[in-house]
């Protein structure tokens, strides 16, 4: 994998095929599935060691870590270590952990959406941001929530109201399609981030996405 080659989408037709499944597995594998058809979102559905969860969580909210760039994955391991020294967080082996099952996470997301290089976004969240339920405006996003709850699924139905879908929890990792996603299926699987404001809780939130080439993305939209 040398050079960015993530496909262009065509306009889909009126009788095209939806992507409104979610396939789960406890396995990480499951996470490559989300190309089959059909499937708008795939979730590793793993948990956090009862070590590493009292480690996060214990974090002061000013040590967290938050990190905002576009690398090569083979580099956001490196990134994070980076970002959790300008925050203070004491170097050992949970801080181990973390970085390495986010490059890790990164080589994965790569081999998904054929694209080496991606924006990576680490941040605590306090707010009802991206509340409402929605498609990303991208080909493809991994996220993941190492503390706090979870990102949100629903459908539309038929009079347009979003119907609950599921929901992720501490440590499951996903990649979800977006309305850019190439080929001719039209993604109608919805999203959001939980309404957490006022209520006292911290996400550490991650969210990787394909660097789509600037040229391109003019002619995407």
């Amino acid at each position: 994998m040398t050079k960015t080659d993530t496909a262009i989408p065509q306009a889909p037709g009126p009788d095209a095929a939806e992507a409104r499944e979610i396939r789960e597995s406890d396995s990480g594998l499951v996470l490559q599935q989300v190309v089959q058809p059909g499937i708008g979102a795939a979730i590793w559905r793993r948990r956090l060691s009862p070590a590493f969860a009292e480690w996060i969580e214990g974090i002061p909210v000013g040590q967290l870590p938050a990190l905002r760039a576009l690398v090569d994955f083979r580099a956001a391991e490196n990134c994070i270590h980076a970002a959790c020294d300008r925050s203070g967080l004491p170097a050992g082996t949970m801080r181990d952990l973390l970085a390495s099952d986010i490059g890790a996470l990164a080589l994965v997301f790569a081999q998904v959406v054929r694209n080496p290089l991606m924006h990576i976004r680490f941040e605590a969240v306090t707010t009802d941001a991206c509340r409402k339920f929605h498609v990303d405006q991208m080909p493809a996003r991994l996220v993941c929530t190492y503390r706090g709850p979870g990102t949100q699924f629903g459908l539309e139905d038929a009079s347009g109201q979003v119907v609950p879908a599921g929901e992720m929890r501490v440590g499951e990792a996903a990649i979800l399609r977006g309305a850019l996603w190439p080929g001719m299926e039209v993604t109608r699987l919805l999203h959001r981030s939980p309404p957490i404001a006022g209520t006292g809780q911290v996400r550490l939130f991650l969210a990787l996405d394909p660097a789509v080439d600037p040229a391109a993305a003019q002619r995407l939209h």
